[in-house]
């Protein structure tokens, strides 16, 4: 019989009962959200084998920091009976869903180019998982895997087992070395994770048997089985794929779990990637492509060329200008017979010279925002303030973009606003269960990167193309998408040289937060460069200041640099310290420019960062101001003036999510 409660815990039903511990699901009343606990069994409480592994477990996910492993929310004692308390995956097991039908190719791929990503995590850190198999693969509700149970996970520094030759693991998935109770490293998992493939594509497993032992036997004993005897549809690469991942000797499988999950990818998608990305780049379409840009490219230029230089405008293809100074011979060297050149004609030039006009502050020179659920633009001193949209729907993601565009997100679609003209159009709109949370123009124009469902994708930024989209697989279907699942992205954002991104990362700490990572991203050059994390934030040891916080970013922006805005949330969802992150030195400074009190949101430096526009709220009160101020101010702690807007324009909780126009 369950238990009502579990620590503060309210118990509801139980999820699964196993060897050494059961999980529950149930309510946290603090937080007000579903989770997973996974109490030690009383009557196991006394066995010291079972009680040491279940600690052991608790130590080893405590360490584990990865978004495709279940993280960890608590952990406690009730009455002397341990348990943890994991995050709720209500999109249940990958068992459950292979009952369910056969994977495709690319489906397959997709969730084991994740696990790996979460594999190679654990075993950088010396973690072996040592029982991979499709019931400890969960599912959250958007659908993402999630790496769980590492119950029987082990340190590689330590032994087997007290005897030598303990046989840990589930016979199915079973690596041949787990059989014969020999020492394990890593490529036990890649055996585990090969198996798992072998029965997403076919619905059976590799090895079965009637008994424990005669599994275990042919996984030592018995030679894989050709997998396209049973899906004669895969590309012949693929069952060489699963046996070397599946080979008896752990020598002959691949080395790393994403080096398994890259040759997967490359018989899935049809073409080599760099792992975590999942790249679709044609090399067949790309090379005649790029022959056929640059023939027109160079005939544009020789048509250029002509032209300009038919008008004298190619300074070493100009003929010679008629001098305007004297053309008397130099009298040392004029020969006597010489007859001077009569004095040419000479024309005063005027040249009208134009008044400077110093660039606007911060080179921007207009604001759109929201109130409420609508938009607004506005000049920069409060002036010209026009409502936009007055359709009172949800809005998000602000951001102008070359030929004086603004483009946000609302109701799963993105729309663009002329920014001369007001006239709204809608860009693209993906199915109502295809959460899109991102979709940001790189700052060239170049690329657009759109977050759906937790994937990124990355590709030219072509508006006809995008109108014609209706699915997230209308985005990885495309040859020159760059596609990311390694991570749970939410949104993204460039630098400068389009060079790197700065992505939000669902829950990559042990609590209910984001995280901003720092990656390296050649995009035109996917196909061999992946994603490459270059720092991650905020930390452990991230100072965050207020005792109220609930250290969660609300919100963030990047000068395209080193610079970041970041606050965390303190009142009326979202408002709280305002922080400057340089990634250069990974040092936070928390800068709260007004009176140096609480609180921030949705700060955003401007076009040159050099200023910042952030919302105010004191803590006190509900009363709102929208600031525009220099940094140089800002750390001088120089009194700051707001926006002049009509009072009371903004809700103690509205998200205003500025963006800053820059000077056309």
């Amino acid at each position: 019989m369950s238990p009502e409660k579990v620590g503060r815990y309210k118990i509801k039903s139980e999820l699964g009962r196993g060897g050494m511990a059961t999980v529950y699901r149930a309510h946290d009343p603090s937080s007000n959200r579903e989770v997973a606990i996974k109490v030690l069994p009383r009557e196991m409480m006394h066995n010291l084998l079972t009680r040491s592994r279940f600690k052991r477990e608790l130590k080893l996910i405590a360490a584990l920091e990865h978004p495709a492993i279940v993280p960890v929310y608590d952990v406690g004692e009730d009455d002397n009976q341990p348990y943890f308390v994991m995050r709720y995956m209500s999109g249940g097991s990958l068992t459950e869903m292979i009952k369910k039908e056969k994977f495709s190719l690319q489906d397959a791929a997709l969730i084991i180019e994740r696990l790996a990503a979460a594999l190679d995590h654990a075993h950088a850190r010396k973690i072996i998982h040592r029982d991979i198999k499709p019931d400890n693969v969960l599912f959250d509700g958007s659908h993402n895997p999630y790496l769980s149970d590492f119950g029987v996970a082990k340190l590689t520094e330590s032994v087997v087992s007290a005897t030598g030759n303990e046989v840990i693991g589930t016979p199915a998935y079973i690596s041949p070395e787990q059989a014969r109770g020999e020492t394990v490293d890593h490529r036990a998992d890649i055996y585990g994770l090969g198996a798992i493939l072998y029965e997403m594509l076919t619905g059976n497993r590799p090895f079965s048997g009637e008994t424990v032992i005669s599994i275990a036997l042919q996984h030592v004993n018995n030679p894989v089985p050709n997998i396209l005897n049973e899906r004669p549809d895969l590309p012949p690469e693929v069952d060489a794929i699963i046996k070397k991942a599946l080979a008896k000797d752990k020598s002959q499988r691949y080395n790393t779990a994403l080096d398994f999950a890259r040759a997967l990818n490359n018989a899935a998608f049809g073409d080599e990637r760099t792992i975590p990305a999942i790249v679709g780049l044609s090399d067949r379409r790309a090379t005649p492509r790029r022959n056929f840009w640059i023939g027109a490219t160079v005939t544009l230029l020789i048509a250029l060329f002509g032209i300009f230089a038919f008008r004298g405008q190619i300074p070493f293809l100009t003929p010679a200008s008629t001098p305007t100074g004297s053309l008397v011979a130099n009298p040392a060297t004029a020969s006597p017979t010489d007859t001077p050149a009569p004095l040419p004609t000479v024309t005063p030039v005027v040249t009208q010279i134009t008044p400077t006009v110093p660039p606007p502050p911060g080179n921007a020179d207009q604001i759109a925002f929201l109130s409420g659920n609508e938009l607004y633009f506005m000049n920069l001193n409060g002036s010209g303030l026009i409502q936009i949209r007055t359709d009172n729907s949800p809005k998000s993601n602000l951001q102008w973009i070359t030929g004086n565009r603004l483009v946000y997100l609302s109701r799963n679609c993105a729309f663009m606003v002329d920014g001369a003209t007001k006239q709204v159009e809608q860009l693209v709109c993906f199915n109502i269960d295809e959460t899109l949370e991102g979709l940001r123009v790189s700052p060239r124009g170049n690329y657009v990167a759109i977050s759906i469902q937790r994937t990124l994708n990355i590709l030219p930024f072509d508006i006809e193309a995008l109108k014609k989209m209706d699915t997230r697989f209308n985005l990885t279907a495309r040859r020159d998408n760059c596609f990311y699942a390694a991570f749970p992205f939410r949104d993204v954002l460039w630098s400068k040289d389009e060079m790197r991104l700065a992505a939000r990362i669902v829950d990559t700490e042990l609590v209910n937060s984001d995280q901003i990572v720092l990656f390296s991203a050649d995009v035109s050059n996917c196909a061999n460069v992946g994603l490459t994390r270059i720092d991650k934030f905020p930390g452990l040891n991230f100072a965050f200041t207020h005792k109220e916080s609930m250290k969660t970013i609300t919100s963030f922006d990047w000068n395209g640099d080193n610079l970041f805005l970041l606050n965390d949330s303190v009142r009326n969802d979202g408002f709280g310290d305002l922080y400057l992150y340089d990634s250069a030195t990974r040092q936070e400074t928390i800068i709260n420019p007004i009176d140096g009190d609480c609180c921030y949101r949705d700060a955003r430096f401007s076009p040159d960062g050099k200023f910042i526009l952030f919302i105010f709220q004191r803590f006190d009160s509900n009363d709102m101001g929208m600031y525009y101020a220099s940094l140089e101010d800002i750390q001088a702690g120089n009194p700051l003036a707001p926006i002049e807007l009509p009072s009371g324009f903004f809700s103690p909780r509205d998200k205003p999510q500025p963006a800053l126009r820059p000077v056309q």
